[in-house]
């Protein structure tokens, strides 16, 4: 199977999941992404949450888990052997949480840094959490892309629970990483 097709085949399953636990998937998005489609794709679940009666502070904290989701794909994620940057994220609402998802392209050496910092915040209680990200701010070692890892934990402070993350190995070169955010409904 190749890498598109792979992809594909995830973006299913993400889909199906959502099915098999009987949520609602409100918003979702397969391909490449630019900065018109995340201003879309921003809009689109902003009005959605405002208009299923979604409090202020839920829909301010879920679009700024969207955003940096989304830029964290754009920035961070690497591309196909084709050179397209394959992604996909879902949004989604169950019972008592919204759910936020993100997939793209990583090269396979990049994914234990990401598990790790992943890890540690999940290893963290609120204060920690903020802690790492004003240690981060302040200190932060910048990436090659641009990055010192603040989307992931503004993702983990808005979020107030677990990011949860799955790596899956595409082929010897490039993995499907997934971020997931739950938001608690207040």
């Amino acid at each position: 199977m190749n890498v598109l097709e792979s992809c594909k085949e995830k973006y299913k399953d993400s889909q199906q999941f959502f099915e098999d636990k009987d949520a609602t998937l409100f918003l979702t998005h397969f391909g490449e992404l630019d900065s018109e489609k995340i201003t879309n794709l921003s809009s689109k679940s902003e009005e959605h949450l405002i208009e299923i009666g979604a409090a202020k502070r839920t829909v301010r904290n879920i679009f700024n888990i969207l955003i940096e989701g989304l830029q964290n794909i754009i920035n961070h994620g690497d591309t196909s052997p084709n050179g397209k940057q394959l992604s996909f994220f879902n949004m989604g609402e169950f019972n008592n949480q919204y759910l936020v998802s993100f997939s793209n392209l990583i090269l396979n050496h990049k994914t234990n840094s990401i598990v790790e910092a992943i890890n540690r915040l999940n290893n963290e209680d609120q204060a920690g959490v903020k802690q790492i990200y004003l240690k981060t701010l302040t200190n932060g070692e910048i990436s090659e892309k641009g990055g010192a890892g603040l989307g992931i934990i503004t993702m983990a402070m808005k979020s107030k629970n677990e990011i949860k993350y799955q790596v899956t190995k595409i082929n010897h070169e490039l993995s499907l990483i997934t971020i997931e955010a739950k938001i608690d409904k207040i």
